[in-house]
């Protein structure tokens, strides 16, 4: 088993090899002019999120240390620093805590989310010099430690931006449990999150929740948790909002025996430049872009996130 597939395993989280440089050990990352890299032999920080561009950036990601162990800390603070073309030292460009979120599961699930600011877009190529890094610091078993890990910072994102008007996706509704088997791999789905379609409640004049998952075929195991929650969070706003949940994959009853290999994604995953799963979309009344999670969120994130678009 790889260090990859080992992390996957213990983390519960599909990986991004687009995003991610740990250490000395993904070379492929590695820009053609870095600056110097010191590796302090414990730890290694793992990015879990695809979607970072220049603005402000949710950031999520878990620390390990070179034996695959998951390292929760009470306290991490996390750097992000800019490299200049050429440049041995980094700039740092903004600093944050970051707070730890457990996910359902199993004990010891997780991830560490924080908010950091990005002026300028960088992926470390001949195309864009530019190199970005984050560096977690933090204390463990009372040492100070840290780990940094590179990131690709894009100009813009494939994936629907903030402020934006949402695709008008055709998405697929149903009643019956014969229809909802044929439209979503949830083994107990809430019909209510299929009534409409997204085509439709964009336009409709109210807000609206959308989840893209696939419960029973997700590389995250988190994709049935998260839309058990927004399914929980939907009896709080009775009928002043639209929830939609959206099925990864068609054909989702003959997946369930064939694998989820063998499927192809729905088109509005393509519509939405998605590339990870599960996501959580909160769309205002005008049909425009308020909020997006990627992987997962705490019910209380989506609730704010609601209440902006509600009052």
């Amino acid at each position: 088993m790889n260090w990859l597939t080992k992390l996957r395993k213990l983390m519960g989280i599909k990986l991004s090899l687009t995003l991610i440089c740990v250490g000395l050990v993904v070379g492929a990352c590695t820009p053609a002019n870095p600056p110097m890299q010191e590796i302090n032999g414990i730890s290694m920080i793992v990015a879990t999120t695809s979607d970072v561009t220049v603005g402000q950036n949710r950031i999520g990601f878990s620390l390990f240390n070179f034996e695959g162990e998951a390292i929760v800390a009470k306290e991490v603070t996390v750097e992000a620093i800019f490299y200049p073309p050429n440049e041995q030292e980094g700039i740092i460009k903004d600093s944050a805590p970051a707070y730890w979120m457990s996910i359902p599961g199993g004990a010891g699930k997780g991830l560490y989310i924080t908010n950091l600011q990005f002026d300028v877009s960088g992926s470390g190529t001949q195309q864009n010099p530019n190199y970005w890094e984050l560096v977690a610091s933090f204390t463990y078993e009372e040492e100070n430690l840290w780990s940094k890990a590179a990131i690709v910072v894009a100009d813009e994102s494939p994936v629907v931006a903030i402020g934006n008007e949402v695709p008008k996706s055709l998405t697929l509704t149903g009643d019956t449990l014969a229809e909802l088997e044929r439209i979503s791999t949830d083994i107990n789905p809430d019909p209510d999150l299929y009534q409409v379609s997204i085509d439709e409640a964009v336009i409709n004049g109210k807000p609206t929740v959308i989840v893209f998952a696939t419960p029973a075929l997700c590389v995250s195991q988190v994709c049935g948790p998260i839309v058990d929650m927004v399914s929980n969070i939907k009896m709080k706003y009775e009928k002043r909002l639209d929830f939609i949940h959206v099925e990864v994959f068609e054909n989702p009853k003959a997946l369930l025996s064939q694998g989820r290999f063998s499927g192809q994604q729905v088109e509005a995953v393509k519509e939405w430049g998605l590339v990870t799963e599960p996501w959580v979309f909160v769309v205002d009344r005008n049909g425009l872009l308020s909020a997006k999670f990627e992987i997962f969120a705490t019910e209380a994130e989506i609730i704010s996130a609601i209440e902006a678009v509600v009052n």
